[in-house]
């Protein structure tokens, strides 16, 4: 399953976010964050669901996938994910994000504009989960 599949299985028109994350300084990658959060899109777009995806696909329990979170907010993607830029470039998960970049490819981000947000990310999870018998990557970690 990819990012394409999940998100045409809502039925929507669906957006991709401008910019990626491919750095390999955690600072770069903070100031890359920081950017896809304040596109325009993800500062207009409100009550959606959204997808982090790969270039290259993770092997996963069954079969693989370029999807590494799913998630959702009734507010705009900045302001859900803006304020956490530093939290998302250090530590553990920095060490996490710079390996999914290393090994499969710059993150990108596309997003959804649906009527219930939490039941889509919980439908697509679902999706994901019976596709694959695990969550992605980065919802897996908590």
């Amino acid at each position: 399953m990819n990012e394409l599949q999940l998100l045409d299985s809502l039925g929507v028109t669906y957006y991709n976010f401008d910019g990626k994350l491919d750095a390999e300084k955690s600072e770069d990658f903070i100031q890359q964050f920081k950017n896809i959060c304040s596109c325009s899109k993800a500062r207009d777009l409100h009550t959606i669901v959204y997808v982090w995806y790969t270039e290259r696909s993770i092997p996963r329990m069954r079969g693989e996938s370029n999807i590494v979170y799913i998630g959702q907010t009734e507010r705009s993607f900045h302001d859900r994910h803006y304020r956490y830029a530093e939290t998302e470039g250090t530590g553990g998960n920095w060490s996490r994000y710079k390996h999914i970049i290393k090994n499969f490819g710059p993150i990108r981000i596309s997003c959804a504009v649906v009527e219930k947000p939490r039941n889509s990310e919980k439908m697509m999870l679902r999706s994901y989960f019976d596709e694959h018998l695990e969550l992605p990557p980065v919802n897996a970690s908590g």
